[in-house]
């Protein structure tokens, strides 16, 4: 799979929002091990990669919040984030589109958002139906270690 960087969208947001948002991406989406390879947007070697998924992020709202007001009052200063990800073939074919929502609404700090926002995304795409082709690594029995697991433990 090939993260590409986010795209802001309408929407104005911190470039440092944006970045954090796509850092949290790749690691949550590593934690996953759903997939056999994560590529960075632009990385030359994922072109030659075949059942390649490309994720597209677009934030769609953001609301900034207030880590003060957030430790002062419990019902306001929430940081929140929607965004709609999409998982396209490299041929521009859509595979899946699904909004989500990431927010801090308590205790962390404003990039908490980002981070809750990323492990949402990763939550997602390994709920959802991917195609067989997709460079998915199968779900196995516990217990069982799969070829592509003994060739990474090596």
């Amino acid at each position: 799979m090939q993260v590409d960087k986010v795209d802001p969208g309408n929407v104005i947001i911190d470039r440092s929002f944006r970045d954090a948002i796509y850092e949290n991406l790749l690691e949550e989406l590593a934690k996953t091990k759903q997939f056999k390879q994560l590529y960075r947007s632009g990385d030359r070697n994922a072109k030659d990669v075949p059942r390649l998924l490309i994720l597209k992020t677009t934030v769609q709202a953001y609301a900034p919040g207030s880590e003060t007001r957030r430790a002062v009052t419990t019902v306001s200063g929430a940081t929140k984030l929607n965004v709609r990800i999409q998982l396209l073939t490299p041929e521009g074919h859509q595979v899946l589109e699904h909004v989500v929502a990431g927010n801090v609404r308590f205790i962390g700090s404003n990039l908490r958002a980002t981070h809750n926002l990323a492990h949402s995304v990763a939550a997602t795409l390994k709920r959802s139906t991917l195609p067989e082709t997709a460079g998915v690594v199968p779900e196995q029995e516990p217990g069982k270690v799969s070829a592509f697991q003994m060739a990474a433990n090596r």
